[in-house]
Parts: structure tokens; C-alpha cells; sequence
């Protein structure tokens, strides 16, 4: 696009009736362009083309916002002063749409490798105001830039006192600063120090009457727990200690049986980084978790589920499970073996899940193989994998995908290819190419098929067939003459 056309396109951006066939024109143009950087620089600084953001032609708008973004990916940061300019006025503008083009764009240049000086404090305040918004558009798009942006700002007093400005908000603003306050703390504890003002009130939040946003603040200070020095926050600021007075008066409150299911998350993601101290510090936990997986309410069985497959996953934590609470496991093991055929199908996904968490193993260790193997003894009570072959052979294809997920996990251990070998057909089938039509159900099953290739239980034709099927590759297909040929031998 020369510069004639570049101008005469932008003095039609100022008649209305021309306004939406220039803007198409140009955008158009510049996506063609091999040379768009060229005058990129004019389409930024051109007072037409920034006016069409304040056009109350929404269309109008975002086509302006289009070509703005094709200018800016033009160019190097350092380039054009025009960008910081169009990333504030976007910033600033009342369209939420706007606003997150103007999000989308920082996060660009923030991500990129070249924005030392870039970033100011008056970006930081817009961005700020930005997590303030009704349009989640751009307030949770604001959450994850600041987490960028704040740690050379964090200590400036505007900073502070704009964020401490969203304490005076509604529940989602304020959710939306903590989640922020903890997306920080997490990254060290100089920043968990500069947060503990914010972390503190999201804390005084569990106190209150309100169990939604309760179960949304828990959710929120779980994540903390994944460090050490957050850990330390949560005990030190008497979380736990909240937390077991809500579980030991769940039965006096009506409404206390809503915040199960938050309950159970949040002690499931500590139990699954620190599996010791849920273990020993709070049992009550445990005890309601194997509560909840006996239950028939359908509303907590996913979260249960979930909870179990979370603090089983980790060698650590299988073993924690099964010497602490190894009566009350064996009896859940068994309750799921009768109640699982008659569960929806989301709650048997779920539930296959969970079992396979519990059964694969993060590292090799032969006390985990015996304890998995005794688990796998309480829930099938027998020696094959009958129970797991039937979900395989179940024709929804997400239904396959749970099954041969938790297939994979058990053939991690050497048991549990042994009882692959006990249950007549399997291996054949597995083998067998014309089973499976979904790619995702057939690169499954591949990955099952890897592991069994390098068993040693398996007959020497068997294990050549394995060997032959992963060499052949996922979706390999036999040739007609080659069918011909094996059908005349």
C-alpha cells in the first residue's frame, strides 16, 4: 500500500457512509501486505483511525481495533511510540471490547522478549481498573497480566493503594484480587509478604455467611498451599484451624453440607503436595472424604472422586492412604465395584479416573506394586481384567478413552500384565486393528500396547506381535496383498 492510498483511505475514514468499506479496505490490504510495517506507523499515530474506537458502531470498532493489532504485530516495541499510546487509549475506553483488545495486545508485548522500559506505572493503574470491570472479558484477562507486570511495581504506593481500592468492591472484584494476591505470594516470599494485606482479607472471608463465595476464596487460597512458604501462610494464619470447625459443624448447618465438595478440593490439593501432614495433622478430613465417596448424593460424587484420584496420585500419598486408612479403603474399593455399573456415564468416567490415578505410579517402587495389586484385589476380587476389558469394549468413545487410561496404569505393574494374560481375549483384542474407529480411542491404545511390548510375561509370538503392532505404528493399515498372502499361508 503506498502512501497516497494509505492517506486517501484514511480521510475516508471520516465520512460515515464510507467509514466501514475504508476500515474493511484497510485491514484487507494489510493482511495481504508484504510490507506492512511500513506504514504501519501511520495507521498508529492517524487521529482518523484511533477516532473510529470512539464510534459507537460496534463493528466499526472492532474492525478498527483489528487493524491497530495487525499494525502492532508489525512492528518491534521499541519501533513506534505509538503503541504504548493505543494500548492506554484502549485501555481507558469505556467499550469493555475495547478494552480487552487493549489487554490482549500488553500481554503480546509482555510476553515477548523485549519489553524492559515497556511497561510504566500508568499501564499497571489502567490495568488495575481493568480487573474492576463487570465484563469478564477484561477483568480475568487482567488478573494474568498483572501476575506479569506487578513484581517490579508491587511496591509503589499508587500500586498499592488502587489494589487496596478493590477491597471496597463486590464478591467477584474481590475474588479476582485475590486470586491475584495469590498468584503473586506464590512466586516468593517477598511477594507474599507485599500480598499479606489482601491475603489476610481473603482469609476474614471464610468467616462470613456467604457459602458461594466461601467456596470460591477456598478454591483460590488452595493454590497457595503449593509452595512451602505459602503452606506456612495457611497454617499460620489458622486456615486449617477455620476449616476444621466448619467439617466438625457441618451437621448443625443446613447450608455447611454446600461447602463439602470446596472442602474436599482444597484439603485434596494439600493432601497431594504435602500427603503427611492432611494425613496426620487432619484425619477428620480423611473420614469425611470416605463419607462422601459412599454417599448417593449425585452433586458430591465428581468432587469425591476427583479428591481420591488427587491424594492417591503420588507414590507418597498411596502409601499414606493405605497404612492410615487401609480398612476404609477396602471397603470403598468394594462399594465401587457394585455401584459402578449402575452410575451415570459422566460419574463412570469420572470414577475410572479416579481408579487410575490410584493405580499408576509416580516411579518405580515394589511396595507401591504390592499395595496397588492389593487395592486392585478389593475392587475386582479376582485375578483378571474383566472389569476393565468391559468399559474398553463400551462403544462411546470417551467411555474407551477412561477405560484405557486406567488399563495403561495397571499394566505399569507387573501384576497387572500377569492378569491382562488371565483374561481370555484381551490381548487379541488389543491387538486386533479393526476395533476402533476414534483416533484419540486408537492413539490410546497404542500407548498400552508400548507398555505391554516391553513385558516379559508374555510368550515369545505374543510379545513379537506387540513388538510388531508398535513398530507399525498407531494407525498402520495391512495392505490387500499382504491379507492375500498370510489368508494363503
Amino acid at each position: 500500500m503506498d502512501e497516497n492510498l494509505c492517506q486517501e483511505l484514511l480521510a475516508n475514514l471520516q465520512l460515515e457512509q464510507t467509514r466501514k468499506t475504508a476500515l474493511t479496505e484497510i485491514k484487507n490490504t494489510l493482511i495481504s501486505s508484504s510490507n506492512a510495517s511500513a506504514i504501519s506507523n501511520s495507521f498508529l499515530k492517524s487521529p482518523e483511525l484511533l477516532n473510529c474506537l470512539e464510534d459507537a458502531n460496534s463493528e466499526q470498532t472492532l474492525l478498527a481495533c483489528d487493524i491497530l493489532s495487525i499494525c502492532m504485530s508489525t512492528l518491534a516495541i521499541d519501533e513506534s511510540s505509538e503503541v504504548k499510546n493505543v494500548i492506554e487509549k484502549s485501555l481507558s475506553h469505556v467499550n469493555p471490547r475495547v478494552q480487552a483488545f487493549g489487554l490482549r495486545e500488553l500481554r503480546r508485548i509482555v510476553q515477548s522478549r523485549s519489553v524492559d522500559g515497556f511497561v510504566n506505572e500508568t499501564l499497571i493503574l489502567l490495568v488495575i481498573k481493568c480487573l474492576a470491570s463487570d465484563d469478564t472479558s477484561v477483568g480475568t484477562p487482567a488478573i494474568e497480566l498483572l501476575r506479569l507486570m506487578l513484581p517490579r511495581f508491587v511496591q509503589l504506593r499508587s500500586v498499592l493503594e488502587n489494589l487496596e481500592g478493590l477491597l471496597g468492591k463486590g464478591d467477584v472484584v474481590r475474588c479476582r484480587l485475590y486470586e491475584l494476591a495469590v498468584r503473586l505470594a506464590k512466586q516468593s516470599e517477598e511477594l507474599l509478604a507485599a500480598m499479606d494485606k489482601f491475603l489476610k482479607k481473603a482469609v476474614q472471608e471464610l468467616d462470613g455467611e456467604d457459602v458461594l463465595l466461601q467456596l470460591n476464596v477456598l478454591q483460590i487460597l488452595s493454590e497457595l498451599s503449593e509452595g512451602n512458604h505459602g503452606m506456612a501462610y495457611l497454617e499460620n494464619n489458622g486456615v486449617f484451624d477455620k476449616l476444621m470447625v466448619k467439617i466438625q459443624g457441618l451437621g448443625e448447618d443446613p447450608l455447611g453440607t454446600i461447602l463439602i465438595p470446596g472442602l474436599m478440593k482444597f484439603y485434596g490439593g494439600v493432601a497431594a503436595i504435602h500427603p503427611a501432614k492432611v494425613y496426620d495433622g487432619y484425619p477428620k478430613v480423611i473420614e469425611m472424604l470416605f463419607d462422601c465417596l459412599a454417599s448417593e448424593d449425585m452433586t458430591i460424587l465428581p468432587t469425591a472422586y476427583d479428591t481420591l484420584g488427587c491424594i492417591a496420585a503420588a507414590n507418597e500419598g498411596k502409601r499414606q492412604l493405605h497404612y492410615k486408612h487401609g480398612a476404609a479403603l477396602k471397603k470403598t474399593l468394594q462399594h465401587f465395584s457394585k455401584v459402578i455399573r449402575n452410575l451415570p456415564n459422566d460419574l463412570k468416567i469420572r470414577l475410572l479416573g479416579c481408579l487410575r490415578s490410584m493405580f499408576a505410579v509416580d516411579s518405580a517402587d515394589n511396595q507401591i506394586s504390592s499395595i496397588t495389586q492389593e487395592w486392585y484385589g478389593n475392587l475386582a476380587e479376582q485375578e483378571n481384567l474383566n472389569l476393565v476389558m468391559d468399559y474398553i469394549k463400551n462403544p462411546f468413545p470417551d467411555m474407551k478413552r477412561a477405560a484405557l487410561g486406567l488399563l495403561k496404569a495397571i499394566v505399569g505393574h507387573r501384576w497387572g500384565q500377569t492378569y491382562l494374560l488371565n483374561t481370555g481375549g484381551f490381548v487379541e483384542y488389543l491387538l486386533d486393528r479393526k476395533q476402533e474407529a476414534d483416533k484419540d480411542v486408537v492413539l490410546d491404545k497404542y500407548e498400552v500396547i508400548r507398555v505391554l511390548a516391553a513385558s516379559t510375561v508374555f510368550d515369545e509370538q505374543t510379545a513379537s506381535e506387540l513388538r510388531r503392532y508398535v513398530a507399525e505404528g498407531a494407525f498402520y493399515v495391512q495392505g490387500i496383498t499382504e491379507v492375500a498372502i498370510e489368508g494363503a499361508s
